[in-house]
């Protein structure tokens, strides 16, 4: 047994990830201490967990952010990510230094484990006075953006015979580096500000790097293959859909008995204060077809559809994956990287349509590695989906493929391997 702070920015698909990791470590007998937003108390004491709170600009509303956001016109990419990177993780990294200094300071001797855009660790490690864990890991719930001569962010960079494939990734990982200038121009300017010595030369790379050790959150045959990885970052697997906690199975439930396949639509659980960019034109599109779809709204109002609901669709407001997804044959989604993974390991291929974060570049693993079906759009029409539907549920290579990644997500056990890193 070992004392270990967990540490996640207060944004649900940070802290969600993170949460579940530290409920699973505290059963193998170490003590935590989770340090994150207050809004997230109840959960973290529910879960069994010590709650430390971050306090300042650290302590924000992320659901108050998305909408501040939205009113700003920026395009989705660098100018968008840039704006939710300087906003979410570099302006509240000195109230997240402070936070981890007050609980280091009570006792010097434990471990972090933080999800990879916390960054209250980063100013220590760059001489800002303080102290820092006996160990440091990082875990990743988006794919990799670290720089390779393999690979970029959204896959080798196709070249023409005779072109060398190493300068053309390289050139793509200097140019996606770049895009991303303001945020280490800001996150530089901060750690001068706290007294730090050294600068941060590319802020992509650098929060895989800066750790001790970075566990990413997925599996090779998902992950674009990169034979320079630095030996400090390992895949560890992902999480599977979890099993219902206290959820009654709705009337309709019966109606998912294998007698035809089942399309499952989603845009998660942020995403969702828009479900006719998704939800309402896949119940329109799949109307006609043979397949029973359930919308599983992410705990958006399903009046919020505006729509008559199909005969052959259900709609919830919400239904755990650990339920659904064994009885499904298909996953629709605007592509967030948890969901993704949890169909994937459950022998589902997926459909993606998003544009915003990481989205694009998991749509673009899922294409490449022949998973499923990128449909290049957050808004595809109710014809673009159906086709898509109709030509994955006929598509045996598809399937055969994403039962062999099955069995790869079968192979790993993320805590295990996360708790191993930590103990190193």
């Amino acid at each position: 047994m070992v004392k270990m702070i967990v540490a996640a920015p207060p944004i649900p698909g940070e802290f969600g990830p993170l949460l579940r990791l530290a409920r699973a470590l505290a059963a193998r007998g170490h003590r935590i201490t989770f340090l994150t937003g207050s809004a997230y108390r109840e959960q973290v004491e529910s879960a069994g967990l010590h709650f430390a709170s971050l306090g300042g600009a650290a302590d924000y509303d992320f659901q108050q952010f998305v909408s501040e956001r939205a009113t700003a016109g920026l395009a989705p990419g660098p100018e968008q990510l840039n704006f939710d990177w300087i906003h979410n993780f570099v302006n509240p990294m000195p109230e997240q230094h402070a936070a981890l200094q007050r609980l280091l300071e009570q006792d010097p001797d434990q471990y972090l484990i933080s999800n990879v855009f916390f960054l209250g660790a980063v100013p220590v490690k760059y001489g800002v006075p303080g102290r820092l864990p006996v160990r440091w890991v990082g875990v990743s719930v988006v794919g990799l953006a670290v720089s390779s001569d393999d690979s970029s962010f959204f896959g080798p960079v196709p070249v023409e015979a005779g072109h060398d494939p190493k300068a053309a990734n390289r050139a793509a990982n200097a140019q996606f580096n770049e895009a991303f200038a303001p945020t280490r121009e800001r996150l530089n300017a901060v750690l001068r500000e706290m007294g730090a010595a050294t600068e941060v030369q590319g802020f992509v790379d650098f929060v895989y790097t800066v750790p001790d050790a970075t566990a990413v959150l997925t599996v090779p045959g998902f992950e674009f293959h990169r034979s320079d990885l630095p030996r400090t970052i390992e895949l560890v697997g992902a999480f599977p859909a979890e099993p219902a906690r206290r959820w009654d199975h709705p009337y309709w439930w019966p109606v998912l008995d294998g007698s035809r396949p089942v399309v499952v639509v989603t845009q998660g659980t942020l995403a969702n204060d828009d479900l006719s960019q998704l939800v309402g034109p896949a119940l329109i599109g799949l109307a006609d077809l043979d397949v029973t779809v359930v919308a599983a709204l992410g705990g958006a109002d399903p009046e919020a559809l505006a729509l008559d609901v199909p005969a052959n669709a259900r709609v919830a407001t919400y239904v755990p994956f650990g339920e659904l997804l064994p009885k499904a044959d298909l996953l629709i989604t605007n592509g967030g990287a948890s969901g993704i993974h949890e169909a994937l390991s459950s022998g589902l291929p997926v459909i993606i349509a998003g544009e915003t974060e990481d989205k694009p570049a998991n749509a673009a693993r899922l294409a490449y590695h022949g998973l499923g079906i990128d449909l290049g759009t957050a808004t595809p029409t109710p014809q673009a989906i159906a086709e898509a539907t109709a030509s994955l549920l006929a598509d045996a290579q598809v399937k055969q493929n994403v039962d062999q990644l099955a069995k790869v997500y079968a192979e790993h056990d993320p805590v295990a391997e996360i708790e191993r890193l930590v103990l190193s």
